[in-house]
């Protein structure tokens, strides 16, 4: 299918009130970073010659932001990142008058949260993870099948959030990440669910995919722990670097099929990068995948 028609639709305001909506034809720039790693992924939106009243609603402290892009011809805007706005600023540039956000997904919560949890002896890491996120207030994306270490004793905790997901995903072989102000958790170095995506040159993909391999382990790794049975963590895990049109549906942990001449399998997202400019640059996706083990 060919992909001409660029769309996008960006939302900011407070959560749960009456927001703004900014669309075509008002020019926009955006980088979006995504990882797999807990820490606020942190995007970037450039907005050209906003009305003065607009620009004021979008600066205001606090702020919430959804964005949503594609292409026409596809399924027109699908959701790509969110967040809280931690830092607008507008000026000129010549004829422009810019305004710049600063976007970091599950700011707020991750900021905010401090968690009270009290559980009896034989709680699953499930549960808990369930009401961290009810008190985070965030969506729980986790698959049922996940390893469900129990706690013989019981689990209490009073403090950040963040702190408490770190010790329960570490006890139960697990991993987490805020994506699109959805709390995602994984079995760690494994895939979501989620249907994978299809990257070849028919379907979007730009280039050849280049080859990322693992670097030695640190020397400073006492010898004690080189071991033949070091953990999956541990061991190097082999990837490549590709380059699309814009994917706004995937995300870090997501499964994709590369079907190039180099290489045909599927691989976990570790790393996403969408950029973009409506009137003309780039509106393409780049990841980093990696094998599954």
């Amino acid at each position: 299918m060919y992909k001409f028609n660029r769309v996008y639709r960006l939302l900011i305001g407070k959560a749960g009130g009456k927001g703004v909506e900014i669309k075509p034809p008002l020019q926009i720039e955006f980088e979006i970073e995504k990882d797999t790693k807990p820490d606020p992924n942190i995007h970037r939106l450039k907005l050209y010659n906003l009305a003065p009243e607009t620009i004021e609603a979008v600066s205001k402290p606090d702020g919430f932001c959804v964005l949503y892009a594609g292409y026409a011809e596809d399924e027109g805007e699908v959701l790509m990142a969110a967040g809280g706005v931690v830092d607008a600023y507008t000026y000129r540039e010549g004829t422009e008058r810019i305004t710049e956000l600063s976007v970091a997904d599950g700011w707020v919560e991750l900021r905010d949260t401090a968690v009270s949890l009290g559980f009896g002896a034989g709680v699953a890491a499930h549960s808990i993870i369930r009401e961290i996120a009810k008190q985070m207030n965030l969506t729980l994306v986790m698959d049922e099948k996940l390893p469900n270490r129990t706690w013989r004793n019981g689990f209490s905790f009073y403090g950040a959030a963040r702190r408490a997901l770190n010790k329960i995903v570490a006890g139960a072989g697990l991993e987490w990440s805020v994506q699109n102000q959805t709390l995602q958790v994984v079995q760690k170095l494994q895939p979501t669910k989620r249907t994978a995506v299809v990257l070849a040159a028919d379907s979007g993909l730009i280039g050849h995919p280049e080859k990322i391999c693992d670097g030695a382990r640190d020397k400073s790794v006492p010898q004690n722990s080189r071991r033949k049975g070091r953990t999956e963590q541990s061991e190097p895990r082999d990837g490549w670097k590709v380059h699309s049109l814009l994917l706004p549906q995937i995300n870090p942990a997501d499964i994709v099929k590369i079907e190039s001449e180099t290489v045909n399998d599927f691989f976990r997202v570790e790393t996403v990068k969408h950029s973009g400019s409506l009137d003309g640059g780039d509106w393409q996706t780049e990841l980093e995948v990696k094998e599954i083990r």
